[in-house]
């Protein structure tokens, strides 16, 4: 009985060490599983942060570009404005043989005038030159042409209305005449 008793236990301790075998296979099959799952969840995460965290980084850089832009040419409007008023200001100072009280009333007008482009130009307002220039359909609108043999061809022979860029940007193309 001794003996029987101690195959019995044989049997049983050889049963049990199949038993946490058959678990611990459960087990490494659940982890592997488990851990498969839990890494893809975080490569999941990961690309969808990576994903966000770059569109964070190009709407930053695309909104400091138009807050630049925006900085850069917030003038635009009101020098846009302020053309037609420079316009009547040249017209009013090309009087011809002006009598000598018009001319004490030019000579103030002209400073203030000079004083207006000054403030104008400080922010970025400049005249685009045109006579005696290539034309540059980017600066100058042709409104006539003509044949004048003291100039070469496509040259801008006389200016009809001024042009202005602000900055880089042109707010007003230069009306020209342009030799054919």
């Amino acid at each position: 009985m001794a003996e029987e008793k101690k195959v019995n236990e044989n049997v049983e301790e050889t049963k049990e060490e199949e038993v946490q075998e058959e678990v611990q296979e459960e087990v490494k099959e659940d982890s592997a599983e488990t851990i498969a799952k839990l890494t893809a969840d975080v490569v999941k995460w990961k690309t969808e942060y990576y994903k966000v965290y770059a569109d964070m980084q190009n709407t930053t850089k695309r909104l400091q570009n138009e807050h630049v832009q925006l900085k850069k040419y917030v003038m635009q409007s009101f020098m846009e404005e302020m053309l037609p008023v420079l316009d009547n200001f040249e017209r009013s100072l090309n009087v011809q043989e002006p009598s000598e009280e018009v001319a004490n009333f030019l000579t103030g007008y002209k400073m203030i005038y000079e004083q207006l482009i000054s403030i104008l130009k400080k922010n970025g307002l400049e005249e685009i030159e045109a006579v005696g220039k290539e034309f540059d359909p980017n600066f100058h609108q042709a409104v006539m042409t003509t044949h004048d043999e003291n100039y070469e061809e496509n040259i801008v022979v006389e200016e009809l209305q001024k042009g202005y860029k602000l900055k880089d940007r042109v707010i007003r193309a230069t009306l020209v005449k342009v030799n054919q």
